[in-house]
């Protein structure tokens, strides 16, 4: 049998009782026959019906139920491959615009996690910013309408951000 740290993702030899990268006791692991194969426990069984659910997922795929509260200690997304390029490209493009007279650019990351209707609509959102920076300059507002703009390309930039961290770490599931 083979044990897989939920943790960190290590595999932990038979002998040792924790993780040796990150230290995690072997009590809640993934455990996997010799060919690799997920075999269920009582952490990875679903409480309603008793079917067993894949360790990364929140929801039973026989009956829907959401994992109780301890199963969720062993739970722990892990990001998708090459994750992190999406995630730049939703916040450095997004920063720039508040460390340089450069327009904030929005959606970025959406693009690439393919989310078109998404990237689209925030890049538009990014057009209509820089037309309102360019039209009307800034110096002619007042300290609090300058001030709610500048709330506004913040409040835009986290939500696009927040969508782009769990597109990352969380993407939807393929229909089958």
């Amino acid at each position: 049998m083979r044990y897989i740290c939920p943790e960190c993702g290590s595999e932990i030899p038979e002998d040792s009782g924790f993780c040796y990268s990150c230290g995690r006791k072997r009590d809640n692991t993934i455990r996997l026959d010799q060919s690799g194969h997920f075999i269920p426990t009582e952490e990875n069984k679903c409480t309603s019906c008793g079917a067993e659910m894949p360790p990364s997922d929140l929801f039973c795929p026989n009956c829907g139920e959401r994992r109780s509260k301890t199963q969720m200690d062993t739970f722990r997304p892990k990001m998708v491959k090459y994750g992190w390029i999406g995630i730049a490209l939703a916040l450095i493009p997004g920063t720039i615009g508040f460390v340089t007279i450069l327009p904030c650019i929005f959606g970025l990351g959406h693009f690439y996690f393919k989310k078109w209707t998404k990237g689209l609509t925030f890049l538009a959102l990014s057009a209509a910013i820089f037309y309102f920076t360019i039209r009307y300059e800034m110096s002619l507002w007042s300290l609090w309408e300058n001030f709610i703009f500048q709330m506004i390309v913040v409040f835009f930039f986290l939500l696009q951000a927040m969508e782009v961290f769990v597109l990352a770490f969380m993407p939807p599931k393929k229909s089958e």
